[in-house]
């Protein structure tokens, strides 16, 4: 090898200013393309050896082919491995945080206590959100250079994790470097999409790894030899190598190990064979069973495969070692070979039956002692691949499903499926199947399901449930036939398919017996509680979820049973029995946390503060929608579940009238990058907010990003939100009869079970409209009879709880306003309920609409108007909502008398006061860092937030001071006097 690096000057220097640009807090990707051979691991060591010399922490890892498939999230393994061994053990606690435990799971020596325990829920999504905080912790201590080798053998859940690397490492000193043989990826790999497609993302910088030049092979000549080459030598060289670093260097080798020049083999394969050839018998012998563990073997199990004594074996490694054949691994415990190419090479040149006997040799040792692999984590999976390969079929069978079992267990759920697939393969030409895999045909395949369905492959496991129900011998006994049916509701469920889901269940429990009760009674009893719910068959909901709870008391399952009593409670609320609800839902929240189902408890926390807040129980809605958040996070679900519950809490700061911290909270969660409903969720609740400040551009783009995200379907809890602010946009620009259709569309579907929380304020604003009609039009009969269909909808629909009873009150005052008759009573009993329901906003129009009907008594009460609009103003302006210029126009024309500090002045002023009062507090403390000229990095480790987050506020900020620059937000901040409260 030469001991300089030759040419590459201008790969180096593109790789090199990208980690300038990490060092300074920009994060980067490199994709580093190019044949077998070329170069591309040492232009990569090149670097790693420069950026640690700057500082940079430097973590990298491998993919692995083992039989045609990639070893599970190898790369990340290494990782792992590499800082538990490198870290001391109070700051490797810090950084692997509240992951250590599912990072165990990968890695066991992170776990010696061996205290995790079978996994019980989890994703590959959970797993990930854990990675990218590791990540996050380690760029914050310093800037991180972090590569995965050989991506064409990566695995599909390596791949699918560095995809989400790529597009969530935002802001973090991070540069993920990628390499892959450009030469492997014919139009089928699975990994070409994902690099086409990375290759338009601004970030990413393709490199591509060529050849060399006759200059540049001479070179590395002259760099391996010392001396320079004959010209007649090096163009041989060049026209054989054609330019492939690693064949110049087998050239060389086998030239100086006594090769004619001039009489080469004809092909690399040959020119690889041929550098094997010239070491000893018991040297190839070694590199044949090297060859045949793939990619890496430890000495102890070679020496057990091999079967020399150690006074022949050591001698033979070590002429290996020497003519650069093996190199010792980065263990310092085993063997690889140099470069993969001659591994192949030996491999392919093995006889069927010797590669037979080697597989064989090590499928026996490894069953024997699977201590000899020095890694826990892939003894089953180089198990099944040995086994299967030595034609040992009944071995193959019991290993691969142990291997999909540990690769389940491990989050690769798409390894998981391909080792069960495999056994289902082999099931019909091993005879004591059911005995060998520890599991019968029809569990197998429900096994199969399962990994299919968390690998994200839904259909696949439709299709691999329905192979079993379309065979009515394979499963005869109906509590198993049920257990199946239950099975694909679930994945029915997942598509969205609700009504069928309900009737598969429905098949399955008239399938089960009376008695025995079992645990499939419970799973079905449960699920088709949650799938009556969920399409709003509330009263038969609540009987099925009760059957539900006791079945799965009286059979011990506490996961159907925790499931059960949260359902029971969510959907007793609704119907208008709260504290049987919450009863419930505390109860079956409490199990979950007592029995660690945490997946059942973070839906248990998302349905709990959903009622309480339906209930107008705000503040305690807040508290379990916070307590969910932090589960959320040390589970690793930020993103997805974790989100939906910032959603929830940031509802119940917005009707509490913490509408700042709502929006920090929202701000934060979305620079997360979560996707689908999980971002819907909270890109609503900002909308919402921002309609009501006046921001109608950021509210309409919220709006826009929230229907894609969210996608069809017609949940309510979405869809209604979605049409509240499309029409109060529409009203707010003067466009009621825009405004009206969007209403009347909502309302003329039917409005049952968790419907009606949503209608209610579509009712209102549908009142509000036609209100706001009148005042033009005071003799339109069709306002008139649009007028009584909402009058007598809000009459028929339930209002169960305060905030129901708060809209029912705000509808008739807006009936009162159209009727011009009875406002001032109709608008002091809607501010008395939205006081009892602590409604924030609604008690700030509701006061607006109260000044107003007051100013317009005959003689006006202006003394009741003055107290009333003051009290007005100074929630409009702590909310920074648009009924402030509304209730300051009133004081204008009625000549209110109101606190000089509240009063209008100039224009400058005024304006000067709502940039103030918009500015969330999050974003005032982000400014006065901006105004010291701190950076994204250093406004992140001030405020202990990601440098994302960080970047997120300065833009927001940015966009309400309409400033350019930094630089003039500041000089704003300065003159506005917005750094001083």
């Amino acid at each position: 090898m030469s001991p300089v690096v030759v040419g590459r000057r201008r790969e180096l220097g593109r790789l090199r200013a990208l980690l300038d640009q990490v060092i300074t807090g920009t994060p980067a990707v490199a994709l580093i393309a190019g044949e077998a051979g070329v170069g591309k691991s040492r232009l990569t060591q090149e670097l790693a050896a420069g950026a640690a010399g700057r500082g940079v922490r430097v973590l990298s890892g491998g993919c692995v082919e083992l039989g045609g498939e990639g070893i599970p999230l190898a790369p990340l393994v290494d990782v792992l491995r590499a800082l538990a061994r490198s870290t001391p053990a109070d700051e490797l606690d810090r950084l692997l945080g509240p992951a250590r435990r599912e990072f165990a799971r990968l890695l066991p020596e992170l776990d010696p206590a061996g205290t995790v325990g079978a996994r019980q829920d989890g994703s590959a999504a959970q797993l990930f959100e854990h990675v990218l905080g590791l990540i996050t912790r380690l760029a914050a201590q310093r800037p991180l250079l972090l590569v995965v080798e050989d991506l064409h053998w990566a695995d599909r859940s390596t791949r699918d994790l560095v995809a989400f690397l790529v597009q969530t490492l935002r802001e973090l000193g991070v540069l993920l470097l990628l390499t892959y043989r450009s030469d492997e990826l014919h139009r089928r790999h699975p990994l070409r999409p994902l690099v086409t497609g990375w290759e338009r993302v601004r970030s990413v910088e393709r490199i591509e790894v060529g050849r060399f030049s006759r200059e540049e092979v001479a070179a590395q000549l002259q760099a391996i030899r010392r001396t320079a080459p004959g010209a007649h030598f090096a163009a041989v060289v060049f026209e054989r190598s054609q330019g492939n670093a690693f064949l110049v260097e087998e050239i060389l080798a086998a030239v100086d190990g006594g090769a004619d020049p001039g009489d080469l083999p004809p092909s690399l394969r040959d020119v690889l064979l041929a550098r094997t050839e010239r070491v000893s018998e018991a040297a190839q012998r070694v590199l044949r069973a090297a060859a045949a563990a793939s990619p890496r073997v430890e000495d102890r199990l070679l020496e057990v495969v091999v079967g020399m004594p150690e006074a022949q074996l050591y001698p033979a490694l070590r002429e290996t070692v020497e003519h650069h054949l093996l190199v010792v691994d980065h263990s310092g415990r085993g063997y690889a070979f140099r470069h993969e190419l001659t591994r192949d090479a030996v491999y392919e040149d093995m006889l069927p039956g010797e590669r037979v006997r080697l597989h064989a040799a090590y499928g026996a040792a490894l069953e024997s002692d699977p201590t000899l692999l020095g890694d826990d984590t892939g003894v089953a999976a180089t198990l099944a691949h040995h086994w299967y390969a030595a034609l040992d079929l009944p071995r193959a069978l019991s290993a691969s499903v142990q291997a999909g079992r540990q690769a389940a267990a491990g989050y690769a759920s798409a390894e998981a499926l391909h080792h069960l697939e495999r056994a289902l393969q082999l099931w019909t030409r091993v005879s004591d199947a059911a005995e060998r895999a520890g599991v019968d045909w029809v569990g197998l395949n429900v096994l199969a399901a399962e990994a299919a369905w968390a690998a994200g492959e839904i259909n696949r496991g439709l299709s691999i449930v329905d192979q079993v129900l379309a065979d009515p011998e394979s499963v005869t006994d109906p509590v198993r036939q049920a257990h199946v049916v239950e099975r694909r509701a679930y994945m029915l469920r997942a598509l969205g398919r609700d009504e069928e889901a309900g009737g598969q269940l429905r098949e399955a429990l008239a399938l089960l017996p009376a008695q025995p009760l079992t645990t499939t009674h419970a799973a079905v009893l449960a699920s088709l509680a949650n799938s009556l719910m969920r399409i709003d068959e509330l009263e038969q909901g609540v009987e099925v979820a009760r059957s539900a709870v006791e079945a799965a008391a009286a059979v011990g399952a506490t996961a159907q049973q925790a499931d059960a009593l949260i359902t029971l409670g969510h959907t007793c609320g609704y119907l208008g029995d709260a504290p049987s609800g919450l009863t419930a839902l505390h109860d079956g929240l409490a199990l979950a946390e007592r029995e660690g189902l945490s997946g059942v408890a973070l839906r248990g926390y998302i349905n709990l503060s959903d009622l309480l807040e339906m209930l107008g129980r705000h503040a305690e809605a807040a508290d379990a929608a916070r307590a969910g958040v932090e589960l959320a996070a040390r589970l690793g679900h930020t993103r997805s579940l974790g989100a939906m519950l910032v959603g929830n809490l940031a509802e119940s700061l917005m009707r509490l009238g913490r509408w700042r911290e709502a929006l920090d909270l929202v701000t934060e969660s979305l620079a997360d990058d979560p996707s689908g409903v999980f971002a819907s969720t909270l890109l609503l609740q900002r909308g919402e907010l921002q309609g009501w400040q006046g921001a109608a551009q950021a509210a309409e783009s919220d709006l826009r990003e929230a229907r894609h995200q969210f996608g069809g379907g017609t949940d309510a809890q979405f869809t209604a939100p979605m049409t509240f602010i499309e029409a109060e946009l529409a009203r707010a620009a003067g466009d009621l009869a825009a405004a009206r259709q969007h209403v009347r569309a909502a309302l003329d579907r039917p409005i049952v079970g968790q419907g009606v929380r949503y209608a209610w304020p579509l009712i209102w604003l549908g009142m509000r409209i036609e209100a706001d009609a009148a005042a033009g039009e005071p003799s339109n009969t069709d306002i008139r009879q649009r007028h009584d269909a909402l009058q007598a909808l809000a009459v028929a629909i339930p209002r169960n709880a305060t905030p129901a009873q708060a809209y029912y009150a705000l509808t008739t005052a807006e009936a009162a306003r159209l009727n011009g008759s009875g406002e001032v009573a109709a608008w002091q009993a809607a501010v008395t309920a939205c006081r009892a329901a602590d409604e924030a906003f609604p008690l700030c129009y509701s006061l607006f609409r109260l000044a107003e009907a007051q100013c317009g008594t005959t003689p006006s009460d202006t003394s009741a108007a003055g107290a009333t609009a003051q009290e007005c103003l100074r929630l409009a302006d702590d909310l920074a909502a648009t009924t402030s210029h509304d209730v300051r126009a009133l004081a204008r024309r009625a000549r209110l008398r109101l606190e000089q500090s509240s009063s209008a002045t100039t224009g400058e002023s005024q304006s000067q006061r709502q940039i103030g009062f918009r500015l969330t507090d999050r974003e005032r403390e982000v400014l006065a860092l901006v105004a010291e000229g701190c950076s994204n990095g250093q406004i992140a480790t001030a405020l202990f937030i990601s440098p994302k987050t960080a970047s997120v506020h300065v833009s927001n900020i940015l966009a309400k001071l309409d400033a350019a620059s930094r630089t003039e937000a500041a000089v704003l901040a300065h003159r506005l006097g917005l750094l001083t409260t």
